[in-house]
């Protein structure tokens, strides 16, 4: 038997019990005659590893290339029906088949987060993906502007997302947050000032749960104690503080002791000012901690650059949803396959190969593993300038 190429090798990775069982669960397949769920899973999950924002080209690959297509449970792509099926066809499909993937990633992935201490270090935040007003009026959120959010939080251990929403870009954060997440107790969350709220940080510290988060300027404390710091190392102070409510005493604080932390960074001498609910850690732990929330900058950065959430194939609600869900999955089977096989590549480099190589027929150990040495000879002819 031949060697699979890349892609048959990737998509094998998804549990395909699980995708029956959603597609039952959503009556996905029912009056469904020329493009059944899983071809139409396959063509979305084809581009966004290939790159293509072309529904053209999926239809080539997926009509041309017969046999191995067809080996994998593929039938033919109509460009038409793929469209149609992007604004018809149930999301909870991919929602359930993104949950499968994440179950089976996190079984493997790494349970270290590159901090001592024990328990979850997550990183949570929101990124506005900007659409064309024009064909997506649907999602207008601002005078010119359209666009959706994707809210996620990073999970460091791993840098998998323990939960995707997609809401329209005009929904604030904190509600999103309130509702979908719920980290363990024990959990460090790290957000940034766009997820202030006294009432929830108050929330989060009744639970057991930890959170390391930036300063807002218009903050009102008293300071109960002051530690000393090493200030040659940048760390201005560490005090024990108590929050005041607002001066017209609309929102009260926040109900508990917190610890201010305030670093400038020697390299760009920029002031930081940080407010956590960890007393144990070191003032440098702390800074680190929230050095470390850049992880969940660099997932949206690949989302949007390497699996290119950006162009959509179609303009409706469904369809713009749709790619991101597979965008989603194909994500996770790249980090799975990374600890499948053991590769020390980068994760957009990964991407990268993998998406140029997608139907050659090698192994994936090979195509993530070390490249090999190149030997350079020195030339035989050398050339002498006389002057």
């Amino acid at each position: 038997m031949s060697q699979p190429n890349v892609f048959e090798q990737i998509i094998k990775l998804v549990p395909k019990h699980s995708f029956r069982a959603a597609v039952a669960k959503f009556d996905g397949d029912s009056f469904k005659r020329r493009l059944d769920c899983w071809t139409w899973f396959g063509a979305l999950l084809f581009g966004q590893l290939s790159g293509h924002d072309s529904i053209r080209a999926m239809e080539r690959v997926f009509c041309v290339g017969n046999a191995r297509m067809r080996r994998l449970g593929f039938s033919t792509v109509c460009r038409s029906t793929l469209a149609d099926a992007n604004r018809t066809r149930p999301l909870g499909i991919l929602e359930e088949t993104y949950k499968a993937v994440l179950a089976r990633a996190k079984e493997i992935c790494p349970e270290r987060h590159g901090f001592r201490f024990k328990g979850e270090v997550k990183a949570l935040d929101a990124s506005v993906i900007d659409l064309c007003l024009s064909l997506s009026p649907w999602a207008n959120f601002r005078k010119g502007r359209s666009g959706i959010k994707l809210h996620t939080a990073i999970d460091l251990a791993g840098d998998l997302p323990d939960f995707v929403v997609i809401t329209k870009a005009r929904r604030h954060d904190v509600p999103i947050a309130r509702q979908y997440f719920h980290p363990k107790p024990g959990t460090t969350v790290i957000i940034d000032r766009g997820y202030w709220s006294a009432s929830w940080l108050s929330e989060l510290n009744e639970k057991k749960v930890f959170f390391v988060t930036r300063e807002r300027k218009n903050n009102r404390f008293k300071v109960a104690q002051s530690r000393l710091t090493d200030r040659t190392q940048g760390y201005l102070c560490d005090q024990i503080v108590y929050q005041k409510p607002s001066k017209k005493g609309r929102y009260p604080g926040y109900r508990g002791r917190l610890r201010r932390i305030s670093y400038r960074d020697p390299d760009t001498n920029k002031k930081l000012t940080f407010i956590t609910n960890r007393f144990d850690l070191a003032t440098s732990t702390i800074c680190a901690l929230y050095k470390a929330r850049w992880k969940v900058e660099l997932f949206f950065k690949a989302l949007k650059q390497n699996l290119k959430v950006k162009k959509f194939l179609g303009n409706s609600a469904n369809a713009v949803k749709a790619q991101i869900l597979v965008a989603l999955i194909a994500f996770v089977l790249i980090q799975l396959v990374r600890w499948l096989t053991k590769s020390r590549v980068s994760m957009p480099e990964a991407m990268a190969a993998i998406g140029t190589l997608l139907l050659l027929r090698e192994p994936l150990s090979k195509l993530l593993g070390i490249l090999p040495r190149v030997t350079r000879h020195p030339p035989s002819v050398q050339l002498v300038l006389q002057i």
